[in-house]
């Protein structure tokens, strides 16, 4: 799908606050609400919008540790995700080059949550071993930034 200039800003307001109204996002791309509303139906469609969501204060819900889980594993990725995606913590999962397999975000309410789910990672056949890492505090935790991709995309539908 060839994405023109409109369809970036309108991206990027959506990033900014997805609940806007149609009129709002229209004249921040200078377009009719129904000419906003069909182009959000064809991102949607085309699966570029892949979903509508809210960003929520995990911690202000006892969602407090946010680790990341590396895997190695003597199975492919393949074999090993419907019993990843069984376990509700796993927020993403992602397959790496390099000594892992896997490396999986993962969000618990506490330590001792964590060190249960590591024990319920390590009972999945194929899991050899795991290294976790528990993150701290988040400095960064944005959104793609479309401005950057702009020229790269213009540059691919020419």
């Amino acid at each position: 799908m060839d994405l023109d200039r409109k369809d970036f800003a309108l991206l990027d307001a959506l990033q900014k606050n997805a609940s806007q109204r149609l009129e709002d996002l229209a004249r921040i791309v200078h377009l009719s609400p129904s000419s906003v509303h069909e182009r959000l139906r064809r991102l949607e469609a085309a699966g570029i919008i892949r979903n509508w969501t809210v960003k929520l204060d995990t911690a202000a819900l006892g969602l407090g540790v946010l680790a990341f889980v590396g895997i190695r594993s003597t199975r492919p990725c393949s074999e090993l995700l419907e019993s990843l995606r069984a376990i509700p913590a796993i927020e993403e999962s992602h397959s790496v080059a390099g000594e892992l397999s896997l490396v999986l975000k993962v969000r618990v309410a506490t330590t001792p949550a964590l060190l249960e789910l590591l024990d319920r990672l390590r009972q999945i056949d194929g899991i050899e071993q795991t290294e976790t890492t528990i993150v701290l505090r988040t400095h960064i935790d944005r959104a793609p930034e479309l401005s950057a991709h702009r020229s790269t995309s213009s540059k691919l539908s020419s």
